[in-house]
């Protein structure tokens, strides 16, 4: 009779085990040091670049030399986002696709040693003036002119064969930085 008791609690212990294995009993244990998984859906964004991105947008939308046929933004973390956009040029009748990445740094000091950092060997200083303030979406988001404002640019292959010529772009205003390349893809 007393093998009885031990044949019901290892048949019991065997039960609970089975189902903890097969997922139809929970653990009681805490799970306070879970990390929850983020995504960019819910993951909060920089305001000003936020801010920023929706009216450089629409200042590209604008633009009445070029008539936007698709465009895309991703953002990468809170503070960079990835664009992506066609659009047909109605002065040459070519359209042209440009991807381009925007890193917000937390000053304009940092983004100054990212462009320093990056390699410009063939790259050009095109621009240090800043278009205008009306037309430009800095401008437009914060009511001045940059202080800091620097354009570089290559021009990789021939522009005869524009079919095999790559423009490509880094581009600082104050502590966001720019990197684009733009192709003729029709």
């Amino acid at each position: 009779m007393k093998l009885k008791p031990i044949a019901v609690i290892t048949v019991l212990l065997l039960v609970v085990a089975s189902l903890l294995i097969s997922g139809c009993a929970t653990s009681t244990t805490s799970n306070t040091n879970q990390t929850p998984s983020t995504t960019s859906s819910t993951a909060t964004h920089d305001a000003f670049l936020e801010k920023y991105v929706v009216v450089n947008k629409n200042v590209t939308l604008a633009n009445s030399s070029r008539t936007v046929t698709a465009y895309e933004l991703t953002w990468i973390n809170n503070t960079s986002v990835h664009v992506e956009y066609t659009s047909f040029n109605k002065t040459t009748n070519t359209t042209y696709n440009r991807v381009q990445t925007i890193i917000m740094f937390p000053t304009s000091r940092d983004a100054t040693n990212y462009v320093a950092a990056i390699n410009k060997t063939a790259y050009n200083l095109a621009s240090t003036e800043y278009p205008s303030i009306s037309g430009g979406a800095y401008g437009l988001v914060t009511g001045h002119a940059p202080q800091i404002y620097k354009v570089y640019v290559w021009q990789e292959g021939n522009l005869s064969n524009i079919s095999a010529y790559t423009y490509h772009e880094i581009k600082q205003i104050e502590n966001i930085v720019f990197i684009a390349t733009e192709k003729v893809v029709g």
